[in-house]
Parts: structure tokens; C-alpha cells; sequence
């Protein structure tokens, strides 16, 4: 048992967990890695890179990949099935230790069922960055949110890049405004972002 807490045992404080990003959140992947402990490999900077960049939309995020084959057991073919349609999607890894990594799928899956084909085992390679601060690079940047009801989506779509802190004459204004009424040219200009980010999101990067 841990000093920490000291009711849990390390299993469940160091649990590996696998995320994939929907377009607007990352979810939790709804099955059990059932991997060996064994971290990602590291590997120096390379033309991996450019690969990871260009499909996750991950540019400019690291000197280093790291490489990983993750074993995944789905308990139903729903939970499987929710995952497969985003599996081109970033994915975001807490292995062992609680580091966070951030990266794609890499290759065919390989696939197994079980029990009657009730259960599917999919063990799949990923190529990952380490998580740096760029995962939250537009959250909290408004100081006018807090315990306002709307408060959770704002910051979502700040980070997402779709609402931003406005400038004037280079000085940031960071305020939000929720409960001003909406200008239609700041109609037009959410529109227009809520679109460049899901054609983005539909092209892969």
C-alpha cells in the first residue's frame, strides 16, 4: 500500500488509461488494458515526427516519439465499435506512472474475439509525443468565468482554439463577457471557426 492512500492499492492508483479525442472532448476508451507494464519507448527526433505532426495535428510538440503496443479488451461490440470510428483520432495515454503522452494509431490493428465473440481483443501500435503544455495553451485566459453556469464550454472551446482572448492595440482583454449579447460579426466569426476546425478534424490534421 501507498503512503499517499494508504486504502488503494497501486493497481488502481497507477492504472493505464486510453483517451480518443470525439471533436469536441477526449473520452475514455470503455476497455481494459491488459498490457504487461512496460512504458513507451523512447526514440530520438525523426521523420516519425513529421508522420505524427501532420496526422494528429501535432506540430512543432516535442524532439522526441515514443512507441507503444497497447492490448485492449472490449467487454461488447458496442464499446468497440464506439472507439473504431475514432481511431484515426489523437489519443491521449497515461501509462504506468501517471505520465501523460499524446499520439496516434500506427498500422493495422489485430483482432481477436472471445468468449463466443462476445468480447474483442485488440492490440494495436502507437506512435506518441509527451504531453507539455500545450494540451492547455488557451484555458483560463478568461478572469470573468467563475461559477458562471456556462463556465465548462467556454473553456472548451477556448481551448479548441474556437473562442480566443480579443486584443487591443497588442494589450489581451481577458474577458469573456457570457452574459453580453453576441454581435453578428462575432456570429459569423464563431461560425467561421467552428467550421475551419471541423474541416480540419474531417482531412485528418
Amino acid at each position: 500500500m501507498t503512503q499517499q492512500s494508504p486504502y488503494r492499492s497501486e493497481e488502481a492508483i497507477y492504472k493505464k488509461r486510453l483517451f480518443y479525442d470525439n471533436g469536441i472532448r477526449f473520452v475514455e476508451v470503455k476497455a481494459k488494458l491488459i498490457n504487461e507494464y512496460k512504458p513507451p519507448a523512447p526514440s530520438l527526433k525523426s521523420h516519425v515526427n513529421e508522420t505524427l505532426s501532420s496526422s494528429a495535428g501535432l506540430v512543432n510538440r516535442g524532439t522526441s516519439h515514443y512507441t507503444a503496443s497497447l492490448t485492449l479488451l472490449f467487454y461488447s461490440k458496442k464499446e468497440y465499435a464506439d472507439w473504431l470510428s475514432f481511431i484515426s483520432s489523437e489519443h491521449k495515454y497515461y501509462d504506468e506512472k501517471g505520465t501523460i503522452y499524446l499520439g496516434i494509431v500506427t498500422g493495422e490493428p489485430d483482432i481477436r474475439t472471445a468468449e463466443m465473440e462476445t468480447k474483442y481483443i485488440i492490440t494495436v501500435n502507437m506512435t506518441f509525443i509527451r504531453k507539455q503544455d500545450h494540451e492547455y495553451r488557451y484555458r483560463n485566459q478568461f478572469i470573468d468565468l467563475k461559477d458562471h453556469w456556462a463556465s465548462s464550454f467556454i473553456e472548451e472551446m477556448e481551448q479548441r482554439g474556437i473562442v480566443t482572448v480579443t486584443e487591443d492595440e497588442g494589450d489581451s482583454i481577458p474577458y469573456f463577457r457570457p452574459n453580453q449579447a453576441c454581435t453578428r460579426a462575432e456570429g459569423i466569426t464563431f461560425i467561421m471557426r467552428s467550421y475551419r476546425y471541423l474541416d480540419r478534424i474531417l482531412r485528418g490534421y
